[in-house]
């Protein structure tokens, strides 16, 4: 039996989680901004609702990418600061025009809101992450705030996974990770949501189960914690509705490897999202460099 604690507000073994094939989702991304937006003067600026630990905006950094993220966990911020600045790619270290990161908190609602954020190619918003804010309200606010901040041709690519009400089972995922002698495992099960009257009835429930271990030998020490959170679905309707209530609307559609594809429920895909009455970018093809890894589909 474990302890109960939040599982997004014990960083470092997120990061420990989350942090492999980091560079190679970033490299998903970079193709997906060069089929989509237009050549334009000036930097190149990525922004990263609920950034988490940063990782993604990191291993941009590396590829002279400005990274814009925030997040509304204290914990990840101050974390996300302090990798950034070992690693060396904080802003305040770097020029104007070279990569960097520069991490505040926030809320995804209203994130921009006596801010001054330079004009934004491409946000960015991986492995159902989106569906932590809690309705479609609150969904509709983020979207307007990150449409605010786009510059011209600019795009917003979201990683959702779409529900099928009814139809889809309980299934169950594991994740493994290791560093600096510590080995973390991870078990969750996904509860679908049964989509029936309610608010309630559009959350999935996430159990997650952390099995970490530090020492080697008799001298090996186990911890377990236990969390449990809520993401809110979205059929393929509902979640056109809310992005055009957002004042976005969709001009691409990818699988987790960047290839275009169809939506169809359940799956997970990446919508390339831009501003309504824009012309889209370019039509190049999202097709790339072959990948060993796929943007996964959870969070």
């Amino acid at each position: 039996m474990g302890t109960f604690e939040d599982f997004y507000s014990i960083p470092r073994l997120y990061d420990i989680l989350h942090a492999p094939g980091t560079m190679s989702d970033v490299r998903v991304l970079r193709r997906l901004r060069r089929a989509h937006v237009p050549r334009h003067e000036g930097p190149d600026v990525w922004l990263e609702p609920g950034c988490g630990t940063g990782r993604y905006l990191r291993a941009a950094a590396r590829l002279k990418v400005r990274g814009i993220g925030f997040d509304s966990e204290p914990k990840m911020v101050a974390f996300a600061r302090r990798t950034a600045r070992d690693a060396g790619v904080c802003q305040s270290q770097t020029g104007e025009g070279d990569g960097g990161v520069r991490i505040f908190a926030a809320r995804m609602e209203d994130f921009a809101s006596g801010r001054r954020l330079p004009p934004v190619t491409m946000a960015f918003n991986l492995i159902n992450t989106i569906r932590h804010l809690t309705s479609d309200r609150a969904m509709v606010e983020h979207l307007r705030s990150v449409g605010g901040v786009l510059r011209p041709g600019g795009v917003y690519v979201v990683g959702i996974s779409l529900c099928a009400y009814g139809l889809e089972s309980i299934t169950e995922d594991v994740w493994k990770g290791s560093r600096d002698g510590v080995r973390v495992s991870q078990v969750v099960q996904y509860i679908p949501p049964a989509g029936a009257r309610g608010e309630s009835a559009r959350n999935e429930r996430v159990i997650s189960h952390l099995t970490v271990r530090t020492g080697v030998g008799k001298r090996v020490r186990e911890r377990h914690i236990d969390s449990t959170y809520a993401l809110r679905g979205y059929n393929l309707a509902q979640w056109r509705d809310v992005v055009s209530r957002g004042g976005l609307r969709v001009v691409g559609v990818t699988d987790g490897e960047g290839v275009p594809a169809t939506p169809r429920e359940p799956g997970y895909y990446l919508f390339i999202l831009a501003r309504d009455g824009q012309d889209p970018g370019p039509a190049q093809s999202a097709r790339g460099a072959r990948r060993t890894r796929g943007l996964r589909a959870r969070p």
